[in-house]
């Protein structure tokens, strides 16, 4: 269930696009799925990328994403899992790696809980821990909701899932939901 590439902007149009977006305040996602994509996205200073990339990305331009602090979204369930290595280099070359899965763009993709890309992000070699922070953390940051979500500190949206097991031993176990606080207030028990 590959995405089509669709019509790509110029790199005029693209940079233009980015810079009025920046001087806004808000952040810019590139749809990408080839590797011909993805050094226009990176000229035209988008801010993560959206999707594995099939081909092996070069280490010049892994660096060069990792310097610029774009992140990437991988979006490995609609590719069912492929990613020939390039979300693990990302990782080791110091990138950041935020969750997402195209439910609600793609049909038939996971809603809720994306158990689906959470096990592809594991099986491309990001430990629990990264793909719990990559849900979290990452996921809210590449949002632009960091100061409201994405960790537990003060000041913030108290919403905390509490599962049965050590997600960090097996990830499955967040399907063992035993709480659900919204805001600060249990919600499901």
């Amino acid at each position: 269930m590959m995405p089509q590439a669709g019509p790509a902007l110029s790199l005029e149009e693209a940079t233009a696009i980015v810079e009025t977006a920046h001087t806004r305040g808000i952040p810019v996602s590139a749809h990408v799925v080839y590797l011909p994509e993805l050094e226009p996205a990176l000229d035209a200073g988008v801010d993560d990328i959206a999707h594995m990339i099939e081909e092996q990305v070069p280490d010049a331009l892994v660096q060069r994403m990792v310097a610029a602090g774009v992140v990437w979204v991988p979006t490995l369930e609609p590719f069912e899992g492929t990613d020939s290595g390039n979300l693990r280099r990302f990782i080791d070359a110091g990138g950041v790696v935020a969750m997402g899965n195209d439910s609600g763009y793609i049909a038939g993709l996971t809603l809720g809980m994306p158990m689906p890309e959470l096990v592809y992000m594991h099986a491309a070699g990001m430990t629990p821990l990264e793909v719990i922070v990559a849900s979290t953390r990452n996921a809210a940051y590449v949002c632009d909701r960091l100061s409201t979500l994405g960790t537990l500190e003060v000041g913030k949206f108290a919403d905390v899932l509490v599962v049965e097991g050590d997600p960090l031993q097996d990830l499955q176990v967040l399907k063992n939901v035993r709480l659900v606080v919204h805001g600060g207030v249990i919600i499901r028990e």
